[in-house]
């Protein structure tokens, strides 16, 4: 905490009167002839000087310089124009309202010296004008123009524990007394510590105390690939610094609130103790329901040790977050908080140390799991930032279906509508994972699981996909996953991901990651991210892809034998037998490793992908298998150290459901030479089960209770010509099958099994002597998928 001014006692409610002054100085404030000093008596129109515990109001048409620091006032309203001197200055107040201007220095010209403004109220105070207390509420301009110091930068060499120096990859300008916080290393986000500078030479800096841990300082050439894994260093002092006391009533900070009709230009200025724990609405800094407010901005400045968040831009758009330090705060971080805001650009950004609040103070359910980068809607700008330790997701795109709160009934649809910009991002040493799209938020503040699917015209289902590239991102040193995506017609590409326990995992459909890296571990730390599994890239749903991707160093003796790829685990959800892999690079690195299917689990027991070149196999389309018995064939040849197969045989899927409310699951397949599988349904539900198929086969499907009396058959992922045969037990001669949704025309019955077997699928069997109805799926031209739908 820093040396304060003072405190005062009571705040009350404010009638502000006036309107804000028309500003023309430098930086949008007052013209310098025009301010008269606070410290003149004749400045005033009570001809006093404020004084103690004051409320303080400028009038319109009065312009103001604080030449000098005046005591503890009770509040500040600012209807006409304050200006910061050319002293050193500390302002401390309850709260200060600005309706008119309130500057220090300008774009072209910074301000030099040193200016605390300490905000005092108390969480029993009233509120004021409808933004709370303990404030700075902006409804005119906030002109703030900081030294324009460097903001962040790297390690040019690793720091050991105990080193009383450490060497920067440039002079960012930084100051002997500055306090400087460097990022955590390793996968564990708590590393991050600050430290004081005590001298300065070039780009070396001696700090005041030597360094609790080691910070990481090297870039890596791991066979031939140049890897980054640096630890950042961020400025936290600034010469303007706006500060929150430590009050009465812990968590309870101050914060910055910019309204509709405001501006707001911020860089080079510090925000301390800000945010007000468990309080919506107040944050450090916070545009607020504001429209558009292009050409506004925060920049090169720092928010740390907050109690609810570091950057919210809520209801606003065109804002501009650049070249900041967010660090050890409360919950999600740099926060688009409802999803109605667009256009607005985050560049540029470092977030580091971001934490769980308490429980009762969560002002989402997602807060529980924080982001540094929240993001609600993707028609945003999010380029070149870096996550470097979170307690939960660094990134998190968390599109609602439209937006929530105080947005609700905007027109924007989240989930639809295309990416404008994700690239060049960072993010290391976060404890859930790196990049996390899916998991939007419903109205109650909840989420749910999402798929981010964006078109042409967002409104119109029918509209062209547009494809959303993630593009240029590194992650690595993730204890779980570095990427997680859940959509459609989305990509990773040109990503970096090392040191993962897992790269990527897709719960996708048409979504790819394309020339890219993977190393599995790659020296810059000996421990393992996880002791049970080290894997690069996981299939999961489909179709997904892997195309021009390297994997380097997955040989690692983890408890599942370390390998390139793989499929996601435990997996109860059907997949894709199109998903595939392409372009394949391996360097020191076993290809593949299927794990064998857990008894409950589906999808292990459905899992095949296409080596589409051979880059895996050393074959071109072959078909890489899991260890289940029902999906092999005499074209298999097992692969010990994969614990799969590889295949010459292709693979479709069945699905199996239901017309009616009624279980299909589980139930029994057999194929045609007696090769069984139990299946226990889609998630372990009951209303759906699935399973890859060998096309020109024949299988029995049973059922330990009852059979369905209206059972659906879905032959997917196939190609015009393929055909499946089915058995099943029925308790008479259906009254209709019908073929690929067509009801107005019922398939006819066959007159023996040969018949149907002979037939193009138009036709079906019922063998009353055994009770078994027999069906014949076949794909038809200019398709890949079939159904029969039976009905009694």
């Amino acid at each position: 905490m820093r040396q304060l001014p003072g405190r005062f006692a009571i705040a009350f409610s404010l009638l502000v009167m006036g309107c804000a002054a028309e500003s023309t100085g430098p930086g949008g404030g007052p013209p310098v002839g025009d301010l008269k000093a606070w410290s003149d008596p004749a400045t005033w129109p009570s001809g006093q000087v404020p004084a103690a515990g004051d409320s303080v109001v400028i009038p319109v048409g009065l312009a103001v310089e604080l030449d000098k620091s005046p005591p503890a006032l009770h509040s500040l309203t600012v209807n006409g124009d304050l200006a910061l001197g050319t002293n050193d200055v500390a302002l401390t107040a309850g709260w200060i309202l600005v309706n008119g201007s309130f500057t220090a220095g300008s774009e072209q010209n910074p301000y030099t010296h040193r200016a605390l403004i300490t905000l005092t109220g108390t969480a029993g105070n009233p509120d004021v004008s409808g933004v709370g207390n303990k404030m700075i509420g902006v409804s005119g301009r906030l002109e703030l123009h900081g030294e324009t110091r460097g903001g962040w930068t790297h390690l040019d060499g690793t720091a050991p524990q105990g080193a009383t120096s450490v060497t920067l990859v440039r002079n960012p300008g930084w100051r002997v007394g500055d306090r400087i916080v460097l990022a955590s290393s390793d996968y564990n986000q708590s590393r991050a510590e600050e430290a004081v500078i005590a001298a300065v030479s070039g780009r070396t800096l001696t700090l005041a105390a030597p360094l609790a841990r080691e910070h990481f300082g090297e870039v890596l050439t791991v066979s031939g690939v140049s890897l980054d894994e640096r630890a950042e260093v961020g400025l936290l002092s600034r010469n303007i610094t706006i500060q929150g006391d430590t009050g009465a009533t812990p968590g309870f900070g101050g914060h910055i609130i910019v309204l509709s009709g405001a501006t707001a230009h911020v860089e080079g200025v510090e925000l301390f103790q800000m945010g007000q724990r468990g309080n919506l609405a107040r944050y450090p800094m916070h545009w607020h329901m504001a429209g558009d407010v292009t050409g506004q901005y925060l920049r090169n400045s720092s928010v740390w040790r907050t109690f609810s968040r570091c950057v919210t831009v809520h209801g606003s758009d065109n804002a501009a977050v650049q070249d900041n330090v967010c660090y050890d705060h409360t919950g999600h971080g740099y926060f688009l908080e409802d999803g109605g805001e667009s256009g607005n650009l985050i560049e540029g950004n470092l977030g580091l140390t971001s934490r769980v609040p308490q429980g009762a103070d969560r002002l989402l359910a997602s807060d529980a799991t924080p982001a540094t980068f929240w993001i609600t809607n993707p028609d945003n700008t999010i380029r070149d930032n870096v996550a470097a330790g979170s307690a939960g997701f660094g990134f998190w795109c968390a599109f609602p279906a439209s937006p929530t709160g105080l947005s609700t009934g905007q027109p924007d649809l989240p989930r639809t509508t295309p990416l404008r910009e994700f690239s060049g991002n960072v993010a290391h040493s976060n404890h859930n994972g790196g990049l996390f799209v899916d998991d939007g938020p419903l109205p109650d503040g909840t989420t749910e699981v999402t798929n981010y699917e964006p078109r042409a015209v967002p409104s119109d289902p029918n509209s062209a996909p547009v494809l959303a590239d993630f593009t240029g991102f590194r992650a690595y040193k993730h204890y779980f996953r570095a990427v997680w995506l859940r959509g459609t017609y989305l990509r990773l590409s040109h990503a970096l991901l090392a040191d993962n326990a897992i790269g990527a995992t897709f719960a996708a459909y048409e979504t790819s990651v394309t020339s890219s890296t993977f190393i599995g571990q790659s020296g810059a730390i000996a421990q393992l991210p996880s002791g049970s599994y080290l894997r690069g890239y996981e299939f999961y749903d489909g179709r997904v892809w892997a195309d021009q991707v390297t994997f380097i160093n997955y040989t690692a003796a983890t408890t599942v034998p370390a390998s390139a790829l793989g499929y996601n685990r435990t997996n109860a959800f059907p997949i894709n037998p199109r998903n595939y892999a392409g372009g394949m690079t391996f360097v020191n690195a076993t290809p593949v490793f299927l794990e064998n299917p857990h008894a409950d689990k589906d999808g292990d027991k459905s899992a095949v992908f296409l080596d589409q070149d051979g880059a895996v196999t050393g074959n071109a389309g072959r078909w890489v298998v899991a260890n289940t018995p029902i999906l092999l064939s005499p074209g298999c040849a097992f692969q010990a150290a994969w614990n799969a197969h590889v295949c010459t045989s292709r693979f479709a899927k069945l699905s199996v459901g239901s017309g009616a409310s009624e279980p299909v699951a589980p139930l029994t397949v057999t194929r045609d030479d007696a090769v069984a599988l139990d299946l226990s349904g889609t998630g372990n539900g009951t209303d759906h089960a699935a399973l890859s198929v060998l096309p020109a086969r024949g299988y029995a499907v049973t059922w330990s209770a009852a059979t369905p009396a209206q059972p659906r058959f879905y032959l997917d992922n196939a190609q015009a010509g393929d055909a499946v045969t089915l058995s099943l037990p029925y308790a008479a001669a259906p009254g209709q099958v019908i073929r690929d949704y067509w009801a107005g025309n019922p398939m006819s019955a066959a007159g023996s099994l040969a018949e149907l077997t002979a037939s193009t699928g138009d036709k079906f069997f019922y063998d009353g002597a055994t009770g078994r109805l027999h069906l014949k799926l076949v794909v038809m031209a200019d398709r890949d998928w079939a159904t029969l739908f039976v009905k009694p």
